[in-house]
């Protein structure tokens, strides 16, 4: 019974085609928007990533060395991130080679920003 168990686990991947061996990375949402150019945004995001080969994973935060979490051996996950900058970020998933595999941005929006504020500001005077 312990080889039907591992036959039938390996059977759907022969089903997959190759042209579907790609990796993603999801952001949900993938804009923070704060009311005032400059202020720093805050966004409860959650990151899921899924990739055709099982391995060990990591999401990052570009140019910062240490991971926000990492998966071993696995070929999906998600996690839930509190983002929070002036400006958009590029999140970043990368294999055990340290090589990035798929990656989204994180967007920053104003509701005002500081250039409009000021003319509003100019015509008034």
């Amino acid at each position: 019974s312990v080889t039907n168990a591992y036959a039938n686990n390996d059977a759907p991947a022969t089903t997959i085609p190759a042209a579907s061996e790609s990796t993603s990375l999801l952001l949900t949402p993938t804009r923070c928007v704060a009311l005032h150019q400059g202020q720093i945004c805050y966004q409860r995001v959650q990151i899921s990533w899924s990739s055709y080969a099982a391995g060990n994973y990591c999401v990052y935060v570009e140019d910062q060395a240490q991971p926000l979490h990492c998966w071993q051996e696995q070929t999906q996950g998600t996690l839930v991130f509190e983002f929070a900058s002036d400006s958009s970020q590029l999140l970043q998933l990368k294999n055990a080679q340290q090589k990035v595999v798929a990656e989204a941005s994180m967007e920053v929006a104003w509701v005002y920003k500081a250039n409009t504020r000021r003319k509003t500001h100019w015509r008034g005077v």
